[in-house]
């Protein structure tokens, strides 16, 4: 069987899946169910974040000591984005993709993920949010990162998605009305605004408006033990890869392999304790999408109980045999990969 042809080779011959336009979650679940590609093979843009310092996160653990410090553990990264902004009514993947543009929504919120935990280990603060974008689900646009694939509005990589937020990282949807290429654009979040600059890429004085936070490293990860670790120390993970899942949680809140997926999903908690390894045959990770919050259904507690915060609505908890092989990202929203603690979270000290 033949490679698949590679990012760089798509672009380069137009070659990027056909424009898509979802009105419902429904549309978009059946479209990647039928094979739409909304993540695409990127053999070099994995090479050159390897490339690059602290590009290879197995590497980048030992240097900063990290390495096993999820060994074990429940490790939740989401209830973090809910303490420091105060409140819980987003971080759910609440608004579906309305086109192709998975790998940016993982990279939104990997990123989102890695910053709350920052701030809550008192690197850097939590910025003002308007409270219409809460509201809406996405107070953080993904948009403006996705305006920097230069080619076609649909399919990118994990890696290169990456790549870019360290140029355009963090962008509020908000109206920016001192520029007049920007105005309220990013107080939408449609198939006309994602694709607006997708094929030209933002004009400069756009980059130069949204460019003041950026994610600052991104390293890859290759094992269980990597992804466990990366999250037990505060990061996100953005993930590509082929895996479908089922739409029904189960009492514990894991969801079976089911069908063959070309998406992203971002990594947003690890358990590795002895209560996974028992009920699930080894560890689990819980996988955020990107397709709003009814497309699955089932229970969202932790542990199956009451001593945690339930996982994202749009989430579910995937065994790591299931998701093993996935192309995945560590994303910093600091420079570098230092320790920073978890919360040991329970419900009476969430907000």
């Amino acid at each position: 069987m033949a490679k698949p042809k590679t990012l760089e080779q798509r672009m380069r011959d137009g070659d990027m899946p056909p424009p898509a336009e979802f009105e419902t979650h429904e549309d978009c679940m059946a479209a990647y169910e039928g094979g739409y590609e909304g993540c695409i093979y990127d053999p070099d843009g994995a090479e050159e974040c390897e490339a690059q310092e602290d590009g290879v996160f197995g590497d980048a653990a030992q240097k900063y000591g990290i390495a096993d410090s999820g060994k074990g553990k429940l490790s939740l990264l989401y209830p973090g984005v809910w303490k420091v902004s105060g409140r819980d009514d987003w971080f759910h993947g609440k608004i579906s993709q309305p086109t192709g543009d998975c790998v940016s929504r993982s990279q939104s919120h990997s990123a989102i993920a890695s910053l709350a935990n920052a701030v809550l280990n008192g690197n850097g603060s939590w910025p003002e949010i308007p409270d219409e974008a809460y509201r809406s689900g996405m107070p953080f646009s993904p948009t403006a990162t996705y305006w920097l694939k230069h080619g076609g509005a649909s399919g990118w990589s994990c890696a290169a998605a990456a790549r870019e937020s360290k140029t355009i990282g963090f962008v509020i949807a908000k109206s920016y009305p001192d520029n007049p290429n920007l105005g309220d654009l990013l107080t939408k979040y449609n198939t006309s605004v994602i694709g607006k600059y997708c094929h030209s890429g933002p004009p400069d004085d756009v980059v130069k408006t949204l460019n003041g936070h950026c994610t600052l490293t991104y390293s890859r990860i290759k094992s269980f033990e990597e992804v466990r670790d990366a999250i037990a120390s505060g990061y996100g993970v953005n993930s590509c890869g082929g895996q479908g899942f089922s739409k029904q949680r189960d009492a514990n809140g894991v969801s079976r392999r089911s069908g063959h997926w070309s998406h992203s999903m971002a990594y947003v908690a690890v358990d590795d304790t002895e209560w996974a390894h028992s009920n699930y045959g080894g560890p689990l990770v819980c996988v955020l999408n990107s397709w709003g919050t009814s497309w699955i259904k089932g229970p969202r507690k932790v542990h199956g109980g009451d001593d945690y915060p339930e996982i994202p609505k749009g989430a579910f908890w995937a065994r790591w045999s299931d998701i093993a092989g996935r192309d995945c990202y560590a994303i910093s929203a600091v420079q570098g990969f230092p320790q920073q603690k978890l919360p040991d979270w329970n419900l009476g000290g969430l907000i």
